[in-house]
């Protein structure tokens, strides 16, 4: 569990503020050891969930490894405190760390939270946009 006492919305930020900075390593303390990721409109480089705080986190790894840069923005947040849940908007901009091409998406999110660590982070974005970006890779 996280020292600081942290709302769900402020958590929310500071973890895609995390993200965006490429700070993987400062994100592990606001993870659940039970969390479960899942995009069910999953793009083909990532299978549809993960589960626990091992996978999650090796996970990450994938956007470092993909992206030189990438940067979400919220645009939007709802939080919902009596149900520990908040939902949220965010856009992405980010460019391919092999070919340069520019990536930009748009997501709904959903974090569920359980002892004020993130137990549930649910993705809705369109994964051709990353899929057509991606083709680079296949072609490999």
């Amino acid at each position: 569990m996280v020292s600081e006492q942290l709302s769900n919305a402020e958590i929310t930020r500071k973890v895609i503020d995390l993200v965006s900075n490429y700070e993987f390593d400062q994100i592990g303390p606001y993870i659940h050891e039970d969390i479960v990721m899942e995009a069910p409109y999953q793009a083909f480089f990532n299978g549809p969930m993960r589960r626990g705080k091992d996978l999650f986190m090796t996970g990450m790894g994938f956007v470092p490894d993909v992206f030189k840069t990438f940067e979400l923005n919220i645009h939007e947040l709802y939080d919902c405190p009596d149900q520990d849940v908040v939902v949220f908007e965010q856009t992405s901009m980010g460019i391919f760390a092999a070919n340069g091409g520019a990536y930009q998406n748009r997501y709904i999110m959903v974090f569920a939270f359980r002892d004020g660590q993130i137990v549930l982070w649910r993705e809705f974005f369109n994964p051709e946009i990353m899929n057509a970006g991606m083709l680079f890779m296949l072609d490999g």
